[in-house]
């Protein structure tokens, strides 16, 4: 729910819309509460709205005539109002209403997740019959349950664990699909139990993208955190192809006394190895450097040693980092 609602706040702080120029006094009320619900909404509306804020059917064919923008058929944009990537995507999800939901990579964009493509408009819809646009991506499905969406700002979106079954069926990669999992975890969006249950729910229908978020969710223990960052979780896999047992992430060391000392990115409990991946952007200042060597310090006063990767290692197969590990466990 915090990330939704920090989804909310982004939006409202950056895609505002005013409400046409004009002679406010002589605007009727009910195109003023057609406006202003516009404006919390991209700019966008469509025919149903207009009509519940009372215009008539006159009034309508007017204003689409001379003033609106029409987008899809009884789907509208305020005059003057910008256009943007979320406006286009809420005017697909109009269209295609009572059932379409933003979905795919659009969906994952709105989630901030790996995958997420702000150059496409992708919706999923029992059946579109409507003209389709440049860069609009439908993909027509014979059933979408409402416990499948929510409501983002407005918004009908897919839930982010159909989003991964989804991005399965475009990226095809176990690996990819592990690190779209991991990120919705650090988000708070998904659950092992409620990725589960979605998977469940979709396989019997034949859905795309199954067998690869299958094969991504058996790599989940939910006895384990999730990785902090998508390098993290590309340098876990990395070592577990090259069979280095008993990772694990986010792994907490404490004192002879139980005080907590650090918590290292990726971790050996029985050979008391620590690894860290250290990015450029959060670790290279110097009080960054200060503070990451009095961590590893403070670890090695325990007993664990601490090696670093950097990008270049994680792009590189990680083999010196490799080739340390087997000497510490060996």
């Amino acid at each position: 729910m915090r990330q939704i609602c920090a989804l909310r706040a982004h939006t409202r702080r950056q895609n505002v819309c005013v409400s046409p120029r004009g002679n406010a006094a002589g605007m009727n009320s009910r195109l003023r509460a057609l406006y202003e619900l516009a404006a919390e909404s991209d700019g966008i509306f469509s025919i149903d709205q207009a009509r519940e804020c009372a215009l008539t059917d006159d009034e309508i064919r007017h204003r689409v005539t001379f003033e609106w923008q029409t987008l899809y058929e009884n789907v509208y944009a305020v005059a003057g109002c910008p256009i943007t990537w979320r406006g286009q995507l809420r005017a697909g999800c109009l269209a295609g209403a009572p059932h379409a939901a933003a979905s795919h990579r659009s969906a994952a964009a709105l989630y901030d997740a790996p995958g997420g493509n702000l150059s496409l408009i992708e919706i999923a819809t029992p059946r579109w019959l409507r003209t389709k646009r440049p860069g609009l991506i439908v993909h027509e499905r014979k059933l979408i349950l409402p416990e499948d969406t929510q409501l983002i700002d407005g918004i009908p979106v897919t839930r982010a664990e159909l989003v991964a079954i989804q991005l399965a069926s475009i990226y095809r990669s176990v690996d990819f699909i592990e690190r779209v999992l991991h990120a919705m975890r650090r988000k708070k969006l998904i659950t092992f139990e409620s990725t589960q249950a979605t998977l469940a729910r979709h396989a019997r229908r034949g859905v795309p993208g199954i067998r690869v978020t299958r094969a991504a969710l058996e790599r989940w223990d939910p006895t384990l955190k999730a990785t902090e960052s998508y390098m993290e979780t590309t340098l876990l896999q990395i070592l577990r192809d090259e069979e280095i047992r008993d990772l694990e992430p986010q792994v907490e060391i404490f004192d002879s006394e139980g005080r907590f000392v650090a918590r290292v990115d990726l971790g050996i409990r029985k050979y008391k190895l620590g690894i860290e991946y250290d990015s450029d952007e959060f670790h290279s200042d110097e009080f960054s450097v200060a503070r990451d060597n009095d961590r590893r310090l403070d670890a090695a006063g325990t007993g664990w040693t601490i090696l670093t990767a950097r990008k270049r290692d994680v792009r590189n197969g990680a083999p010196r980092l490799l080739k340390a590990i087997r000497a510490h466990m060996h």
